[in-house]
């Protein structure tokens, strides 16, 4: 995907040249209009010397004093030309040497020009116009050679394109260093969602002096959103641990009246109460591990891992946590879903692990890698195959001692395109092995 600072640049490029394009069009044709304004009116000039230089010779016949014309119509392809034509009149000018001129026969008072190729590779501009002199009707035609001034546009054409090019680099540049000036002060924001992300900061408030004016509204959209989100992620488990708790007792009640039930009916009464209460301490415990929701935030293992140690140790005083981890170690997936999936398996490894567990986390390739290991009684092959088969709940049709949460523990390692393993512990136990890839997925 294009970034912003290449949007920004190909938009104005274009538009630059769309601007500059016109303007270039329209500059060219007007050199080009005032070179030839400015031929044809020396043209002009030279059709009036001309025509003043017309004089009869003693036989009546028209002749051209060429002392009135100067000496450029005298050197041989001068690139200065004439002719007058009429009625048993036709006189030229000695640069044309042995060339015959255009034919052009106008009536007196029409003019006309136009450019052509002349001799030796010359380009004509040319002039011609029909006079009346002592009745007589003459065509005066004119050229010059242009091709010199062609040759003068043409340089400055090539140097007006490549000063436009180099002006088009310079402005690139001036551009790039302003747009890289503008994102700079998009740092700050980014610093702040890091830190945010870090768990270092609670919102984004804290920086908003330091952001764009622009910006300021999304920052404060943000942190309404975080805060929006994280009270009513908070309400939503203190609300299921309230729950679960406030049902302990009406349980107890039900406990209590299914002794004067028969046997077969206190039997099946025990199983639906013994289902409710695993539901009820299955909740209790996840609002215990994962405390304060902390919504967008990553896991930082130096700071996130002890609290949920410490809970365990309280829950679970005989048992022996070793934790293995790189201090500045960060996972990128989000911290409460990891401190669910951590506190799920070593709850179970607490609870049926035998009293010794070893946790670790480490970056292994492109994963991280999430190990949880105990001594206990562990799982028999063919029933960690059977667990691990897709749609399987892990928590409800597991073997006895396979305990409680592994169902969302494989929920969010799915939901993280992550894998699952399950493998004997030498000499007993279970080792689970979770790997989360170390990008998380959008």
């Amino acid at each position: 995907m294009m970034s912003l600072q290449q949007q920004l640049r190909r938009q104005w490029l274009i538009s630059l040249v769309l601007l500059m394009l016109p303007l270039m069009l329209l500059t060219d044709a007007g050199v080009r209009s005032l070179t030839s304004h400015y031929v044809l009116s020396r043209l002009q000039h030279d059709a009036d010397s001309l025509l003043a230089a017309l004089t009869r010779d003693e036989q009546g016949q028209w002749q051209v004093d060429d002392s009135r014309l100067g000496t450029l119509y005298q050197r041989v392809y001068s690139g200065h030309y004439f002719s007058v034509s009429g009625a048993a009149v036709s006189l030229r000018s000695r640069s044309l040497w042995d060339q015959s001129a255009p034919e052009q026969q106008l009536p007196p008072g029409e003019q006309r020009h136009w450019q052509q190729a002349g001799l030796q590779n010359e380009k004509w501009l040319s002039l011609a116009q029909g006079v009346s002199v002592d009745g007589t009707h003459l065509t005066l035609w004119l050229a010059e050679d242009i091709g010199p001034l062609s040759q003068q546009l043409n340089r400055y054409r090539l140097a007006a394109l490549l000063l436009l090019a180099a002006l088009l680099v310079l402005l690139l540049v001036i551009q790039r260093r302003l747009l890289r000036a503008v994102f700079a002060r998009l740092q700050p924001l980014q610093q702040q969602l890091q830190a945010l992300r870090l768990g270092k900061l609670d919102s984004l408030s804290s920086g908003q002096q330091a952001y764009p004016q622009e910006v300021q509204p999304l920052a404060e959209e943000v942190d309404r959103l975080l805060s929006l989100l994280q009270e009513r992620v908070s309400r939503s488990r203190n609300a299921l641990g309230n729950l679960a708790h406030e049902m302990k007792r009406p349980l107890q009640q039900l406990q209590l009246l299914c002794d004067q039930l028969s046997p077969q009916q206190q039997q099946q009464q025990s199983d639906a109460l013994q289902q409710l209460q695993t539901l009820i301490q299955r909740e209790l415990k996840r609002a215990r591990i994962v405390g304060m929701s902390s919504p967008g935030r990553q896991l930082t293992v130096a700071d996130d891992l002890p609290p949920l140690l410490q809970v365990l140790h309280k829950l679970y005083p005989q048992t022996r946590i070793e934790a293995h981890y790189d201090d500045n170690a960060v996972l990128p997936q989000d911290r409460d879903d990891l401190l669910e999936l951590l506190g799920n398996l070593l709850d179970n490894a607490c609870q049926y692990g035998g009293g010794e567990v070893n946790v670790s986390l480490q970056q292994a390739d492109s994963t991280w890698q999430i190990t949880v290991c105990d001594n206990g009684p562990g799982i028999a092959q063919a029933e960690q195959e059977r667990l691990l088969q897709r749609g399987t709940r892990l928590d409800e049709s597991g073997p006895a001692g396979s305990g409680l949460g592994l169902a969302i523990v494989s929920d969010i390692v799915a939901s993280y395109q992550g894998t699952l393993t399950l493998q004997a512990n030498e000499p007993t136990g279970l080792c689970v092995t979770i790997r989360l890839p170390l990008n998380s997925p959008a």
